[in-house]
């Protein structure tokens, strides 16, 4: 080849050597009064020009030869080493649902005063502790004070009308009984006594609504606890039902979550949990589940006790892992093992073959996933050997080298 291109290079210099030689006779000869000189040199020039490219062809054809001489035979690649992992096939799967939810106190009551009046003391801050029945705030109680005072008065002005009535009526029935007045007159008497009995009677269960409506003004600790939120101060005009402090019930903090109501079903009281929130982690046990659905979730709540004094604060958000079982035959795969294909489908490379270990392809479908790993179906039996990472280094169809350690 290089020899025929060196020919070829030299005829064409050649062919142009004698074009040009040919054109310079014409010249002389239409110039036949040039002087002999010129056509010497002429000609001189054309035979040095050929003798160049002469040169060159030469020069290249030797230089290319020995490039070629010195070409060594890479030979065969050696077959790409792989580490399988071998497949254990299972009837079933284990996996975990996470559900988020909070944490809540035992009890949380919202306090607020039933009679309608002026704050006249609040007692705690938020953060604060209280024992059940501490006094928590008070309400200005003067107006009822009053009232107190004024039916005390009434009471004993009815109560001397009473004692009156009783004598009177007791001095008509012993002269009805030697005839000196009239049975009408007696029985005037006796009813005047019951209802003067009668308006006694009202005015104490007056005074007993009076000391009830007195002991509302006072705000009390309806068990030991932490106070939450404080909503109102001293001087405050508080509405009936207007929220003054919230309080925390101490002990047992409980974690409400909203679940499948299918799983809720295959739960028992007592299973235990862990509740993940930031970077720690609370043992919990089920406490019970809540009897309806969730109207707007259509979900059922679970409640778990959470078996640490340590925990977040009330409405902090956490998570709970739930196992659960689930019948499908497949195996766990790494997730760096498979490979997307074409219209959705996924697939795994298989290491089959004794002698000459070669890579397959098994289409799979994928069941679940969770963390690192997929839980995978396929015509694939147990045993069966799949490459776990680096599945682009081989394709179908290549030989292979089993390492001597695998995965």
């Amino acid at each position: 080849m290089l020899e025929t291109l060196t020919y070829v290079s030299n005829a064409n210099f050649f062919l142009s050597s004698q074009k040009i030689y040919a054109h310079a006779m014409t010249n002389s000869h239409e110039k036949i009064k040039l002087p002999l000189g010129r056509m010497v040199a002429r000609t001189a020039l054309t035979l040095v020009i050929m003798g160049g490219a002469v040169a060159s062809g030469v020069a290249a054809y030797g230089t290319l030869s020995a490039r070629a001489a010195q070409t060594v035979d890479q030979g065969v690649a050696p077959p790409t080493v792989v580490r399988p992992i071998a497949i254990k096939m299972q009837t079933d799967m284990t996996v975990g649902r996470r559900f988020a939810g909070q944490f809540e106190a035992p009890q949380e009551t919202v306090l607020s005063f039933e009679e309608p009046g002026t704050v006249s003391e609040v007692y705690v801050r938020e953060g604060d502790v209280v024992s059940r029945g501490m006094v928590i705030a008070r309400l200005d109680d003067r107006l009822l004070m009053a009232e107190q005072d004024r039916l005390h008065a009434s009471r004993d002005a009815i109560a001397a009308q009473v004692e009156l009535a009783k004598r009177t009526n007791q001095r008509q029935q012993r002269l009805l009984e030697t005839g000196h007045v009239s049975a009408q007159r007696v029985d005037e008497t006796s009813l005047r006594l019951a209802q003067l009995t009668a308006t006694a009677l009202e005015l104490e269960a007056a005074l007993d609504a009076v000391a009830v409506r007195l002991s509302k003004t006072v705000l009390r600790a309806p068990f030991d606890g932490m106070v939450g939120q404080r909503a109102a101060d001293a001087g405050v005009v508080a509405a009936p039902s207007a929220q003054i402090v919230t309080v925390l019930q101490t002990g047992t903090a409980r974690f409400r979550v909203s679940v499948d109501p299918d799983l809720a079903q295959k739960m028992t009281m007592g299973d235990s949990a862990h509740i993940v929130s930031g970077a720690r982690s609370y043992p919990a046990v089920l406490a019970h589940l809540a009897p309806e659905l969730d109207p707007v979730t259509r979900a059922q709540f679970a409640f778990f006790d959470v078996l640490s004094n340590d925990v977040p604060p009330s409405r902090a958000a956490g998570e709970v892992t739930i196992t659960q079982t689930i019948p499908a035959v497949g195996a766990w795969v790494p997730l760096s093992a498979l490979q997307q294909g074409l219209q959705g489908t996924w697939s795994v490379l298989t290491v089959s073959g004794a002698a000459q270990p070669v890579v397959g392809r098994e289409l799979v479908e994928i069941i679940q996933i969770e963390s690192d790993r997929a839980y995978v179906r396929g015509s694939f039996t147990d045993g069966a050997l799949i490459i776990p990472a680096g599945t682009h280094r081989v394709v179908p169809g290549e030989p292979v080298q089993i390492a001597a350690e695998r995965f």
